[in-house]
């Protein structure tokens, strides 16, 4: 099951464990509280975008029992990860991976999800130093992909009344209320975490939704 240099982390919850590779990029606390963030029902479908190695999906799949949770990864190293931890936790009925770009993700899996879920690249792709390794820069920058072509993807995968969620520096919080309006999703609730650095927010936002904003400190 593990490959060389690969490790088996517990994830402290209902028993599941995930496979990482410290020379790849590895999980921050960041992601496990977006997963935390995420609402969902029994009977709805989560897409976890640039869901390397797995963490936010298949936490939510067990947190809220969704009937159905794809990832979505385009480092291939990453999503066979992925792979391996679904079947190391034995979800294959219920979590599926797809390695392919998330630009326009939803002509391969569909669309009229209820819940489209991201943990994206924090930084432009001019902005600040970039990693020698590609597997981290590509996590960490805007170069595979860029805020825009996520809410617009997310945008066509959720059906009406669907909801958004997605975590980011707040440096980028007007470029992100900006792009949800453009594409038809209105923010719903902002949650604000404070930090030495910059601080991190975190973002739900409504397919369709009326404008009200409720901020979360």
């Amino acid at each position: 099951m593990l490959k060389n240099n690969e490790r088996l982390d517990d994830l402290q919850f209902n028993n599941l464990f995930i496979i990482q590779n410290p020379d790849l990029y590895c999980f921050t606390s960041d992601a496990v509280e977006l997963c935390n963030f995420v609402k969902a029902g029994v009977k709805d479908r989560i897409v976890d975008l640039c869901s390397g190695s797995g963490v936010i999906g298949i936490l939510a799949q067990a947190k809220t029992k969704a009937k159905h949770v794809v990832l979505v990864e385009i480092q291939p190293e990453l999503a066979d990860m992925s792979k391996r931890s679904v079947e190391f936790n034995k979800l294959q009925n219920v979590v599926e991976v797809v390695n392919a770009p998330l630009q326009n993700i939803h002509k391969q899996i569909g669309t009229g999800f209820e819940v489209v879920v991201c943990n994206p690249p924090y930084k432009l792709s001019c902005g600040g130093k970039l990693s020698q390794k590609p597997e981290i820069a590509i996590c960490k920058h805007e170069i595979t992909v860029n805020l825009e072509e996520i809410v617009c993807e997310s945008a066509k995968l959720l059906k009406f009344g669907g909801r958004f969620y997605t975590v980011n520096k707040e440096e980028r919080l007007c470029d992100l209320f900006c792009l949800m309006r453009k594409y038809g999703i209105e923010p719903k609730v902002l949650k604000i975490k404070h930090s030495k650095g910059a601080n991190i927010i975190f973002v739900e936002g409504k397919k369709g939704g009326k404008s009200g904003l409720e901020i979360q400190c």
